[in-house]
């Protein structure tokens, strides 16, 4: 979304600061996302990044039925299904009966699954160090502290508009006690 430093209809001076602070976010993000989108083409030659995806949306939603993570992916249930064959087919997941419903199909991480995943975080611990170790202390305690508020906000952004979607996402205590 591009930005224009031209005002219509005389928005508030406050909405020209956080116009201001949205660019030298991006800015200042930039070599965040570079790193990132150089580890992603380093695991590309190994998994595609729909793959990927699925592989961290099981790893975060633990053992789940095709349409949840479809629904998660906001995938179609026949394109979530065909991914879900191809990861199977790759030995990164198991696909089974779910004892819940015999017509759904649950999905789940393998050993082979979780390397990748593991690989994926290994790659990108490896290439925050590189960065991290010309950064002062400073620096570094204050980039964990932003980005972890910035991922905490982008959480509970994807779960308003998964809710948005789907109904209430319960809590991991609602889950663990399998109430909604």
């Amino acid at each position: 979304m591009a930005v224009s430093k031209k005002r219509r209809g005389g928005l508030a001076a406050s909405s020209a600061v956080a116009d201001d602070f949205l660019i030298q976010l991006e800015q200042a993000t930039r070599g965040l996302l570079a790193l990132n989108v150089s580890v992603l083409e380093r695991m590309e030659k190994r998994i595609g990044l729909a793959p990927l995806r699925a592989l961290q949306s099981l790893e975060r939603l633990g053992p789940s039925m095709v349409t949840e993570l479809g629904d998660d992916l906001e995938l179609l249930s026949s394109t979530a299904s065909r991914l879900s064959d191809r990861l199977a087919d790759a030995g990164y997941i198991t696909r089974s009966v779910s004892p819940a419903n015999r017509r759904a199909t649950l999905l789940e991480l393998t050993d082979a699954g979780r390397a990748v995943l593991d690989d994926l975080e290994t790659l990108r611990v490896q290439a925050f160090g590189e960065v991290a170790a010309l950064m002062s202390d400073v620096d570094r305690a204050a980039l964990v502290q932003g980005t972890r508020a910035f991922t905490d906000a982008h959480r509970e952004l994807s779960d308003r508009a998964r809710q948005d979607r789907m109904g209430p996402v319960p809590t991991r205590a609602e889950d663990a006690r399998g109430s909604a």
